[in-house]
Parts: C-alpha cells; sequence; structure tokens
C-alpha cells in the first residue's frame, strides 16, 4: 500500500470513529429527557452527516498544516533551473464572456512581458475565445486586440476569435479551440479572465507535463489578488493563510486522482480531445442537459482514462481576482451550486473511479450541507419546544446529557476553527509565511474569524436558497461576472438583505418561544442575518479595506513583494486609463461602420475566425431604410449584433453611410 492508499485510509477510519462516538453521544443527549420524540430522531442522521463532514475537512487541514511544517518553505514562483526543458508549443486560452477587455489584454500583456524577460515568450501562444454577445464589448475586443498585438511586434503571438453561437458555455468555448487549432498544440494552459500566472510557473508547468507523458491534467492553486474591498480582502486573506494547508491536505488524500478547478491548469491537448467529450445529462435544466461545471467532470473522465490528474501546492505564481461584494459572491456560488447539484447525476454513472465519485458527492455538499444544518437547527428547536412543553417540571436541569451536549458543541466548533490557529502556529514557527508578521497576521486572523461567524449564517441561507431553487427547476442565466471594485449604497443593501433581516427576526421570535435558554447558543446565527444589511455595507467598502491594508493588517505577499507579472499587469492597467481618455467617445459600432480602417479589421477578424453568419434580409432591408433616413446611431441595437456576424452586410452598410 503506497503512501496516499495508506493516508487516505487513516482519515476514513478517523472520520468515522469519530462521527460513531459523536452520534452516540448526541443520541444519549436527545434520550436525556426522558423520553425521544419523533422530532428529534429525524435530527440523529443529519447530525451524522454534518459532523462527518467537518470531522474530514478538520482532518485534511489538520494533517495539510503538519506537512507544511515538517517541509519548512512556502511554494512560491517555480525555480528556473529546468526552463530550458521547454521546447514544446502551448497554446494558453483565455475564454471571455462580455468582459473588460482593458484588463483581459493588460493581463496576456503582463504575462508575455514576463515570458520575454525569461526568453520563452515564442513558446507560447495565446488564444483569446471570445463568447460576447454586447456589441460594444465585442468590438472593443478587437481594438484592444488589435492595439495589443502592434504593440507587440514580434515579442509574442495572440490570437482573437468570437464564437458566433454561444453553444455549451465555457466548456463549448475550450472544446470548440480543440477541435480547430488543438492538434497544433501539444498542451494548453486554461486561464479565466481575471487570471494571471508568471513566466517561471508556466514553464515549469509545461516542463512537467512533458516529463511525465501520464500526467493529464496539472492544476495549480491560484491565489487572489488585486482587490481593496474588505470583503474581498477577508478573501484574500482567508485564502492566503487558510489555503494552503487545505489544499496540502486534500492534495495528500487526492495523489494523481486529484481534481481541477477550471481555470489556472495545464491540460494535454490530445488526451483531452480523446477522453473529455462531456455527456449531456438526462432530463431537463437545471439538474438536466449540459453539464455547468465542466472541470470536475473533465478530470474524472482525465482519470478514467489512465492519465494523472495532479495538484500542484509546491507551485505559486498564479493568481485571479475575487468578487467584491457579498451579492456578487453569492451569484457566482448560485451558478456552481446548480453545476455541482447535476453532480448527483454522476455519482453512480459507470466507469468512474471511486474517489471521483467522491469528488461529485463532495461538490453536492459543499452546498446542500447549508439546507440540511438549517433543517438540522430548525428540528432541534422544535424538539426541545416538545420536550419542553409536554414535560410536567419545566425547570431545567444540567444534567449529564447537558454537559454531553456542551461537549458535543466545543468539539464541534474546535474542528471548525483550529485549522484558523493552525495558520497562526505556522507563521510562528516560519515566520516568513506572512506578509504582515507574527502579531499582525494573528489580528488579521481574528478578525477574519468574526467576520466569517457573521457571514456564515448569511451564506448558508443564500445556499439553501439556491439549493431549493435548483430543486423545483430554477435554472440559472448566464450572466457576466461583475468583477470590478463596486460600494453598494445603504438602498442596495437593504434590497439586497432585507429577506435576510426579516428571516433573522423570525428565527429570534421562534427560538423564544420555544426556548429561550438558548439564545445565547444562537446568538452568533441570529446575529448575522440581523446585522445582513450593514455587514453587507461594510463588506463592500473598499475605505475599510485600504484602511486596515494601511494598519498592517489582512495583508498577503503579493501587497509588499508583488511579482514581476502583478507589476506588469498594473502598468498596463494604467498605460489603457490614459490611451481610453483620449479616444472617440461615440459608440464603437458607429466608428467601426464608418471608419474604413476599423471596418476592414473587422471583416479580417470575422473571415479569419470563420464566424460569419447571414443576416435575414427583411432586417437587413430595414437596417439600410434607418441608416439612410436617421443615420448609424438610429440602428436598434437589436439589430447591430447581427450586422457585426454578417461581414458582407456590415461592408455594404459602410459604403451606404458613406453614400449618405
Amino acid at each position: 500500500m503506497d503512501r496516499t492508499h495508506l493516508f487516505r485510509g487513516i482519515v476514513i477510519m478517523v472520520t468515522l470513529v469519530a462521527t460513531v462516538i459523536a452520534t452516540n453521544c448526541y443520541f444519549v443527549v436527545i434520550r436525556g429527557g426522558g423520553g425521544i420524540q419523533w422530532v428529534e430522531m429525524l435530527t440523529v442522521p443529519l447530525f451524522a452527516l454534518l459532523f462527518a463532514w467537518i470531522t474530514f475537512s478538520f482532518c485534511l487541514a489538520t494533517v495539510g498544516a503538519a506537512s507544511l511544517v515538517l517541509a519548512g518553505h512556502r511554494g512560491g514562483e517555480a525555480s528556473h533551473q529546468r526552463e530550458s526543458l521547454t521546447t514544446a508549443r502551448t497554446a494558453v486560452l483565455v475564454p471571455v464572456y462580455n468582459e473588460s477587455p482593458e484588463r483581459v489584454f493588460a493581463g496576456i500583456q503582463a504575462m508575455i512581458q514576463d515570458l520575454a524577460d525569461h526568453d520563452a515568450a515564442s513558446a507560447f501562444d495565446f488564444y483569446v475565445l471570445s463568447d460576447t454577445t454586447d456589441p460594444e464589448v465585442w468590438l472593443q475586443e478587437e481594438v484592444a486586440w488589435a492595439r495589443l498585438s502592434e504593440e507587440l511586434g514580434g515579442t509574442g503571438k495572440v490570437f482573437y476569435r468570437r464564437r458566433p453561437r454561444n453553444v455549451a458555455r465555457k466548456a463549448g468555448n475550450i472544446a470548440d479551440f480543440c477541435e480547430r487549432w488543438g492538434q497544433g498544440y501539444p498542451f494548453m494552459i486554461v486561464l479565466d479572465a481575471d487570471s494571471l500566472m508568471s513566466a517561471s510557473t508556466m514553464i515549469e508547468m509545461v516542463s512537467r507535463i512533458s516529463q511525465d507523458s501520464k500526467i493529464g491534467i496539472l492544476q495549480v492553486p491560484p491565489t487572489p489578488v488585486g482587490r481593496n474591498s474588505l470583503f474581498a480582502r477577508l478573501q484574500q486573506f482567508a485564502a492566503q493563510a487558510y489555503g494552503p494547508i487545505y489544499v496540502q491536505g486534500f492534495s495528500l488524500w487526492a495523489g494523481d486522482e486529484g481534481n481541477y478547478w477550471g481555470h489556472n491548469a495545464i491540460i494535454r491537448v490530445q488526451a483531452f480531445l480523446d477522453h473529455c467529450d462531456l455527456p449531456v445529462l438526462p432530463g431537463k435544466a437545471p439538474l438536466g442537459g449540459e453539464i455547468l461545471s465542466h472541470d470536475f467532470v473533465e478530470a474524472a473522465l482525465m482519470l478514467r482514462a489512465g492519465y494523472k490528474v495532479q495538484l500542484a501546492t509546491d507551485l505559486g505564481g498564479s493568481y485571479e481576482e475575487c468578487p467584491t461584494t457579498l451579492a456578487d459572491y453569492a451569484i457566482r456560488d448560485q451558478r456552481w451550486c446548480q453545476g455541482n447539484l447535476q453532480h448527483t447525476k454522476l455519482v453512480a454513472a459507470e466507469g468512474f473511479r471511486a474517489l471521483s465519485r467522491f469528488h461529485f458527492a463532495s461538490g453536492v455538499l459543499a452546498f446542500a450541507t447549508a439546507p440540511l444544518w438549517i433543517a438540522f437547527t430548525f428540528l432541534c428547536i422544535v424538539g426541545a419546544a416538545v420536550e419542553r412543553h409536554s414535560a410536567s417540571d419545566a425547570t431545567t436541569v444540567f444534567s449529564s446529557a447537558s454537559k454531553i451536549a456542551l461537549a458535543l458543541f466545543a468539539v464541534s466548533m474546535a474542528f471548525l476553527l483550529l485549522p484558523k490557529l493552525w495558520s497562526v502556529l505556522l507563521v510562528i514557527r516560519h515566520p516568513s509565511r506572512a506578509a504582515d508578521g507574527r502579531i499582525a497576521h494573528a489580528l488579521s486572523v481574528l478578525i477574519e474569524t468574526v467576520a466569517s461567524v457573521l457571514l456564515s449564517p448569511i451564506m448558508a441561507c443564500f445556499h439553501s436558497w439556491f439549493v431549493l431553487a435548483a430543486l423545483s427547476g430554477v435554472n440559472v442565466r448566464w450572466s457576466t461576472q461583475q468583477r470590478d471594485e463596486h460600494v453598494l449604497t445603504w438602498r442596495e443593501a437593504a434590497r439586497q438583505f432585507a429577506g435576510f433581516t426579516l428571516f433573522g427576526i423570525t428565527s429570534l421570535a421562534l427560538i423564544a418561544w420555544a426556548m429561550p435558554s438558548l439564545l445565547p447558543w444562537f446568538s452568533p446565527m441570529t446575529g448575522g442575518l440581523l446585522l445582513s444589511i450593514p455587514i453587507a455595507k461594510l463588506a463592500s467598502s473598499v475605505t475599510l479595506g485600504q484602511g486596515l491594508r494601511a494598519w498592517g493588517l489582512l495583508l498577503i505577499a503579493e501587497e509588499q513583494t508583488p511579482a514581476q507579472v502583478i507589476r506588469y499587469h498594473q502598468s498596463a492597467l494604467r498605460r489603457g486609463e490614459s490611451v481610453r481618455h483620449r479616444i472617440d467617445r461615440r459608440p464603437l459600432f458607429e466608428q467601426f461602420l464608418l471608419d474604413p480602417a476599423l471596418n476592414v479589421l473587422h471583416g479580417r477578424i470575422q473571415d479569419a475566425s470563420n464566424a460569419i453568419i447571414a443576416m435575414n434580409p427583411a432586417d437587413v432591408c430595414e437596417a439600410k431604410a434607418v441608416l439612410m433616413s436617421d443615420g448609424a446611431h438610429a440602428i436598434p441595437p437589436s439589430l447591430r449584433r447581427a450586422i457585426l456576424q454578417d461581414s458582407q452586410v456590415f461592408q455594404q452598410l459602410h459604403l451606404e453611410a458613406w453614400v449618405r
């Protein structure tokens, strides 16, 4: 038995034994009143499942922390000792959907500059794979691509393609690349629109996958950076303080049967083409149809074909951005929730490995535990009320059952909070792991812990609603992610979180009526809900986030000593901002329609992408009539996308505009 299987066996055994002991103790607690109500019996399986979940997570975090203590170093950008092995051409894919072209192309420029510093720019070709539907954003992408291509000269290759039909979302976008251009590349690095990767990390990824022909996917854990709101800074700090602990534990647990997170990973293209064609799930959306959370499934398909899926926990230099408000974070989670719930249909599917089935189940539980926790809490309150009102003596006796209940609560809280303590102990042992020093790190952990206690019931309500919505047939729309800083007004916060406040008031009243003695125990839950409006408002505050940074709190390493690729990115964004103030303010659709150079640019991109869709003749006549009578600005938005997709009609309208 190898080390990975031995570790899995130990974690499973510890989790099962702890759960059996805790469930038996819980049974003693509910029997302590003299008899067991049927309501209380319903809580037993819920308790067992929830306790097993937190115990398993605690085991992974503890082993991960112990491993990092023994390793004695922190993952960073890869060394350069193996750069000479990087000879294989690699495609770097950047799928976009109505994103800010300025930020996307600034990131690409930064990565190419970093690669040029390592004399490796010629080995990586960048592909911007657009699924953008907004005509103005679409044309902004074309202008940004043309400008970047001119600036780069011969430094690096950047290709742009807009897909005319947005089939299967991001997974379909990547599949389209693989089918059309994948044969020219042995490997592809998949990024998100907000991703950054250092040159040394990309070079090392290619070196590793080149040397081991059985690696199908190599995932590098991304670090959130670059945001300033309080909520974003809490996420960034938590990811850097606790993330390595959990990721290291998960890596030891998974071994060569890891998972794929959809971005910041390198993939063997031919294996992906041969084995990772996504199935269409039976039934209708939201739980049937096209798979949303494609990454878990692609990893499982790669493993089923005999390839390795590894997690490179020793590599840094992998970055992303995170949502800046609580509501934006929840919107992203709703997409993930629906996608993960679809995996219930794959847990028992034929051919998958046992650990892949476990990954599917874990993804489901990541969201399903929220409604289970709320149901468990509600049943406990009802059970306590029934027992209280049916007892002949209403006096509460601090019995042995009460002591056991207190011990169970303490153990559960310890399993949830101790990984945060492991982070502090790691910094005490290895001060270089903290960007803010030992004392400031401990204070930051305290701030983040208080914030997570207040935010947890809010997110539990969000997740419960998402699960119920998906089960009732509500399908998630494919919408653009909000990536910019957005400070909520009090009105916006009240509109978004008034329902949570009402639910907190109702819960508080129910507990006060059923069992007043439980009020102190439920104060963290009710407090978070009652304060949800001011919490959401303060969490979006950039001023508060930057104030904590000025005080040396919630700092991450990239704020102290940013990687070169981050500095290049910030510089490119500043240059883009200065250019934006000097450009023509008219809508780009009008500029492209009237300017001969821009008209030719659009036609060349459409022809090269093989993305032309013929326009309806009746719509062509309407567009020409509007153009000739009122001008380009009067063409309705409903026709602009169709005009842009038919480059022949677009050229005709260009000539008509000049005649006019």
